[in-house]
């Protein structure tokens, strides 16, 4: 699947969408940024417990996780309880500006200390760790909706990533960051690639069983 790059090669449709999910984003990542650092540790801890007993991969599947942005849920909690189960665990390498737009992941031991800065101020594994494929993607994202979609920071890489694989996508979010389907939900364009589950601190929501309902 190719995502497209300009809005001249957008139809009218989709660049409504794009618009409102522009739109959208400024009120999502200030509600984010607005939970307090001792309400987001609980956050992280309750998300994680929650995953694991509901939305936990299967036994074997190679982890794909991610370094937290500044205000974003933190996900370490659950990728330390995940290696711990003895899953491998995996941390994306964003490609610098002007780079291939795709995402490779890249093994990693848990430790702080064989993580290199990347571009957009993320954290990934030093060169020498290998390369791996996950199986199950704990996806990190600026607002969801009950039908699974994701609204993440326009630049596509994990619609990439998601994009045709045989992948679990989990996101994972503060639940303050829901839109509601009374106001229309997640705009959604062609490329955009639905999430299996959301996890949040307060409940694991699967799309299939909550679609139909208004949030």
């Amino acid at each position: 699947m190719t995502l497209p790059t300009s809005s001249a090669s957008l139809p009218p449709a989709a660049i409504d969408a794009a618009a409102r999910k522009a739109a959208l984003r400024p009120a999502l990542l200030a509600a984010r940024r607005a939970v307090d650092a001792e309400t987001a540790a609980r956050a992280a801890l309750a998300a994680r417990d929650h995953c694991l007993a509901h939305a936990a991969p299967p036994a074997g599947a190679v982890v794909g996780g991610s370094w937290p942005l500044a205000g974003e849920l933190d996900p370490r909690p659950l990728l330390a309880a995940l290696r711990a189960r003895g899953h491998a665990v995996a941390l994306p390498v964003t490609p610098p500006p002007g780079a291939a737009p795709a995402l490779v992941f890249r093994l990693w031991d848990g430790e702080s200390t064989t993580l290199e800065t990347g571009p957009f101020r993320t954290r990934h594994p030093l060169a020498p760790a290998p390369e791996v494929r996950p199986d199950w993607i704990l996806v990190p994202l600026v607002g969801f909706d009950r039908r699974g979609h994701r609204l993440g920071h326009g630049a596509g890489y994990y619609d990439r990533a998601l994009a045709g694989a045989d992948v679990t996508a989990i996101g994972f979010a503060f639940a303050c960051q829901e839109v509601p389907l009374t106001e229309g939900g997640v705009p959604v364009e062609p490329h955009d690639v639905p999430l299996t589950a959301v996890v949040t601190e307060r409940e694991v929501l699967v799309p299939r069983q909550d679609h139909e309902g208004p949030s």
